[in-house]
């Protein structure tokens, strides 16, 4: 949790060094995110001040930013008063706490936040939390593209009784061209070593989604879900995972009680719609015990897995280990569709929310 409140309201003295945040004024438009300035927080024993160079944009922050169909009070106790939100961060070590023993100022590091912070140019982080020393031959910009979407693909593709152990094995990946869908696709294939990895997308990003190292590709405007099995027999029963990075209703429903192995798992990084035209995520209140009831009965076949990232689950520190070894060694390669400034975080909100971007949408700090 990170706010303007506790960063400037509470920040006491006046001469602290200043840095910039894109403030969350109030639930809404992306024109309700501020840009105002933001002295440094004390530092903790085990905290550490990064200068931040670089972010990326996550879907489930302009949905937290919407509101996400719960009550904007509740929101306000989870987030703090001003909330600053983002989540992914790539910077420089300028200052630790004095029972700080892993990283150094002049360290190069990036990681994710748990739940909001990272739109700002200057960050407080716990030693502990979800970072790593980023790989001198990749940028900043590249490395903030990376760790929580990283982190939600290595919780799918270790989902289930197989525990990540693909080798050899079919995955299926259900919005492949996405943040989480492409690293999982390449985590698949070149970390994990699957022996077919199938991508859905759209037609026109299947070429990428090959190049991600999909063996197949199934384009969803040409094939929708309830013909993927009649077009592809050979699939039936014999897809350990399928990895769902998308939430849409029809592919859980056309999809597991056919194309899955008798040991094979679904993994959902999104939760399903209850109500047309809204994700998961952003159920109303009414919609909630609809949402629960249909998780739980999913859950109770033992081949269901849901990976929400905002409350656990994830890897942390030793995930962002080694997604580092990863993009050190070219086997993760995280694709920017697009780049923004701090000043330009509403655009890169509006961005996103067409959920056209092939990829990840970085934002650069000046």
């Amino acid at each position: 949790m990170y706010s303007y409140s506790d960063t400037y309201d509470r920040a006491g003295a006046a001469e602290r060094p200043i840095g910039r945040a894109a403030v969350l004024a109030r639930f809404g438009a992306p024109e309700q995110m501020v840009i105002r300035p933001v002295p440094n927080p004390t530092l903790g024993r085990h905290d550490i001040l990064v200068q931040v160079h670089a972010s990326s944009v996550n879907p489930i922050e302009w949905k937290m930013r919407a509101g996400l169909g719960l009550p904007h009070a509740l929101w306000r106790l989870l987030l703090g008063r001003w909330p600053i939100l983002g989540l992914d961060y790539s910077g420089t070590v300028i200052g630790t706490g004095k029972g700080v023993e892993r990283f150094r100022p002049g360290d190069q590091v990036f990681g994710a936040r748990r739940l909001s912070g990272a739109y700002t140019d200057r960050l407080v982080v716990r030693e502990t939390s979800a970072l790593a020393l980023k790989p001198a031959e990749v940028s900043h910009a590249q490395a903030a593209l990376t760790p929580f979407a990283g982190q939600i693909a290595l919780a799918c593709l270790r989902a289930g009784p197989l525990n990540g152990d693909l080798k050899g094995r079919r995955v299926m990946v259900i919005g492949a061209s996405g943040g989480v869908g492409h690293l999982a696709v390449q985590m698949a294939r070149r970390i994990f070593q699957a022996r077919e990895v199938i991508g859905v997308c759209s037609a026109r990003n299947a070429e990428f989604v090959s190049r991600c190292g999909a063996h197949s590709v199934v384009a969803y405007d040409q094939t929708p879900p309830e013909a993927i099995a009649s077009s592809h027999p050979d699939w039936i029963d014999g897809v350990d995972l399928i990895v769902d990075a998308v939430g849409d209703e029809r592919y859980h429903a056309a999809l597991a009680s056919i194309l899955l192995a008798p040991h094979g798992h679904y993994a959902a990084a999104a939760l399903p719609a209850v109500s047309p035209g809204r994700p998961g995520e952003d159920a109303r209140l009414a919609d909630l015990p609809r949402l629960m009831t249909r998780l739980a009965g999913r859950a109770a076949s033992g081949r269901y897995t849901t990976v929400t990232g905002l409350i656990g689950g994830l890897g942390g520190a030793t995930d962002v280990a080694d997604m580092a070894r990863w993009l050190a060694g070219g086997r993760l390669q995280p694709h920017e569709h697009a780049a923004f400034t701090l000043d330009q975080i509403a655009d890169a909100h509006r961005l996103s929310e067409t959920g056209r971007t092939v990829g990840k949408i970085s934002i650069r700090m000046p």
